[in-house]
């Protein structure tokens, strides 16, 4: 009897001396993603802990999947992004205590909120056999078999990466939204996970979240060392393009790549040349080449858009071809083939009004645009013809030995102004013509010989005006338009090396009352001889071309922010306000001017070559294959532009040149690289300013946060 009363009470002194272990080690812990200790009982034995109102992740992912169709990432994207973020940041702060989890799984991780807005939305709970051991490593204990890693044996001593095998498989849990089971019962599943078998999840343009995926798989790796460490984590998902980038796609070797803005998800190639030549059609919804290397000859392809149910394709040999798409038929006979003036290098949509028909305009390499109407997505026969050339010389006194009279396609269109006026390229110069009389109203000299306009795209992002935005290949310079007034308000260099919080002031178009736009003072506006207008700060400098003078006190003020102090008060609502990055860069504002104006050559990779305007904010691809995303901010009524975030994909040297991008479906950007004749698929999330604001706030506010429970401790 008494050896009996011994032994449990050798128990309870164990029992009782892990339990005053864990309160002293839990007592210890202050983060934002671990669950504090209020308080112990000693009768009954027990902790007190804070109550997560949601439960555990698995029986939040356990409902979800039960009310959702959709196989993959049951939280949605970017709260299976926080959420593996938060994991990862309050394992780092275990391991910097010395502290190994163990029995990382989705039953201790507790949900605290499922709202993509709020800044904390899991914890790490149950420390029940946590080591408090990192130098000499611990000796193994049970973790729980599917999430542990398969080094872990009783008696053998191991180190963090252990938790790090079981982050990999609650990744997993995330993705696919199931248990990570490998058989019927726990012990088949350890066996397997030691043998190097891993749970199976879809191709990663199935899940579309490859930079997790790919974080997933390096977790689990059989050997600890490969593991990447939680900080390690942290710190690749605080890029930006971490959480942005949906897939990367092989797609072999083809000629030309051909992408619709807005017109649904395909992605056109084509190969080859009369007889041999074939398309092929990428749905980048799903990552399927769903039409593979199909016959259709013909010459090779100078212009192509899908408009509804119809694709318009003309050829360098000046012929125009319309097929119809309504029953996914191959494009083996157009509805309607015609031959044009000259090759069509531009082709742009515009919508029926209740004034006019549907139209399309088709700018030529000569400079002449052709004005098509449409009736069931066909022209009628007939059709208008708009000659730069003649604009120039008749209206608005251009001589034939002017250099902006040479003959210059036309690169780029865009509506403006409730889509009664229509913008387009006519070398370094704008000309503007009414949509419906196709009159002409203005000529714009934007820039100066030898540069040409590659794109031109339109944003309500002036103080909640129009604005129309301009770029060219010779300066790669970015220019901004008030659309009302013609006024040009802010320039900006896209070349720059790295370019990730550069800023640059917004100017008030002069004589403009704008929405409570106080304290800019302006004269009124009087055109000179070039057709700038002068009441704009502008100043010409031979060598620098135009330059906006900066108030250089309110350049220095922004600058000088403490980045803790821009609170979300600071952020307007997501109408194109989000927060930088930490510790807001930009240098002394001389210096940034003379960055900003500098014409000399841009390398090729750095050359921006179109410009995205999606949601609130510009998308801006450069060759070399990264994107610059800028949006505007205003503080105290100033509004500057700002670089919020550059994203690149992985494995970006080896991809090589970006040919196209575009913006195919609301929340889809597709970029093209190709390398010799093979090409890859990028596809992007296209993110506007929620989303940015969103992921900054998402690590930075709860930086901060974890700073302060530091602090207070």
């Amino acid at each position: 009897g008494t050896m009996i009363k011994h032994l449990q009470s050798a128990n309870a002194c164990r029992s009782f001396s892990e339990f005053r272990q864990e309160a002293s080690m839990l007592h210890s812990l202050h983060h934002p993603c671990i669950v504090s200790l209020v308080g112990i009982s000693i009768h009954p034995l027990c902790f007190a802990l804070q109550l997560a109102p949601l439960g555990s992740l698995n029986t939040v992912l356990e409902e979800k999947r039960k009310d959702k169709s959709s196989a993959y990432m049951p939280l949605g994207h970017m709260l299976t992004f926080k959420v593996a973020y938060q994991i990862a940041m309050g394992l780092a702060y275990l391991h910097r205590k010395n502290i190994i989890f163990c029995d990382l799984k989705s039953d201790n991780i507790l949900v605290w909120s499922l709202e993509v807005q709020d800044l904390v939305n899991v914890k790490l709970s149950d420390y029940g056999i946590s080591r408090h051991s990192f130098r000499e490593g611990a000796l193994g204990v049970e973790g729980t078999p599917g999430y542990q890693a398969p080094e872990v044996r009783p008696g053998i001593v191991y180190d963090e990466k252990v938790d790090m095998f079981s982050y990999g498989m609650v990744i997993y849990e995330l993705l696919s939204g199931r248990r990570p089971a490998l058989g019927d019962h726990q012990l088949q599943t350890a066996k397997k996970l030691s043998k190097g078998i891993r749970p199976v999840l879809g191709g990663l343009e199935q899940i579309q979240f490859h930079s997790l995926h790919t974080l997933m798989t390096s977790c689990w790796d059989t050997k600890p060392e490969k593991r990447p460490g939680a900080m390690q984590c942290v710190r690749l998902m605080q890029e930006p393009s971490f959480a942005c980038l949906r897939y990367l796609l092989s797609c072999d070797s083809h000629s030309q790549l051909f992408l619709s803005q807005l017109q649904g998800s395909s992605a056109v190639f084509w190969h080859g040349n009369n007889e041999d030549r074939t398309y092929s059609v990428v749905n980048v919804e799903n990552g399927q080449m769903e039409v593979k290397r199909m016959s259709c000859p013909g010459s090779r392809i100078s212009c192509q858009m899908k408009i509804q149910n119809t694709l318009w394709m003309s050829t360098e040999e000046q012929e125009m071809f319309i097929y119809s798409l309504k029953d996914m038929c191959p494009l083996s006979q157009p509805q309607k083939q015609f031959s044009c003036p000259a090759v069509i290098t531009c082709l742009f949509y515009v919508p029926a009004r209740a004034q006019g028909l549907a139209k399309v305009f088709a700018g030529m390499s000569d400079g002449l645009v052709a004005v098509f109407n449409l009736v069931d997505d066909l022209p009628l026969e007939g059709e208008t013809y708009l000659c730069s050339h003649s604009l120039n010389k008749t209206v608005f006194g251009l001589k034939d030995s002017d250099l902006r009279q040479r003959p210059f396609p036309v690169r780029s269109m865009a509506l403006v102004s409730s889509g009664s006026q229509l913008w387009f390229s006519n070398g370094p110069g704008l000309l503007v013509v009414d949509s419906l009389s196709l009159q002409a109203i203005r000529r714009l000299e934007p820039y100066k010989p030898p540069s040409s306009i590659v794109s031109i795209a339109t944003s309500f992002c002036l103080w909640g005006e129009e604005a129309v935005w301009t770029l060219d290949d010779h300066t790669n310079t970015l220019l901004l338009f008030h659309a009302a007034s013609y006024q040009l308000c802010a320039t900006y260099y896209c070349g720059h090396i790295d370019p990730i919080r550069d800023v640059f002031p917004v100017q008030h178009p002069a004589g403009i009352a704008m929405a409570a736009a106080d304290g800019v003072t302006t004269k009124n506006q009087e055109t000179d001889a070039e057709g700038t207008h002068k009441g704009v700060t502008v100043i010409h400098s031979e060598g620098a071309g135009i330059q906006i003078i900066q108030h250089q006190d309110f350049l220095a003020d922004y600058c000088s922010l403490d980045p803790p102090e821009l609170d979300s008060d600071y952020l307007l609502n997501c109408g194109g306000h989000v927060l930088l990055p930490a510790n807001v860069g930009g240098s002394s504002s001389d210096q940034d001017q003379q960055r900003t104006t500098s014409t000399a050559e841009t390398p090729l990779l750095l050359q921006a070559f179109t410009l995205l305007p999606v949601h609130g904010t510009l998308w801006i691809p450069r060759r070399g294959g990264d994107v610059m995303i800028i949006n505007m901010q205003s503080h105290q009524n100033q509004l500057k532009g700002c670089v919020a975030a550059v994203l690149s994909p992985p494995g970006l040297s080896t991809l090589g040149t970006l040919e196209e991008a575009a913006l195919v479906a609301n929340n889809t950007i597709v970029c093209g690289f190709q390398k010799s004749s093979e090409w890859s698929l990028v596809v992007w999330r296209a993110w506007g300013c929620c989303e940015l604001e969103v992921f900054y706030h998402s690590w930075e506010k709860l930086g901060h946060l974890e700073a302060g429970m530091r602090r207070r401790r």
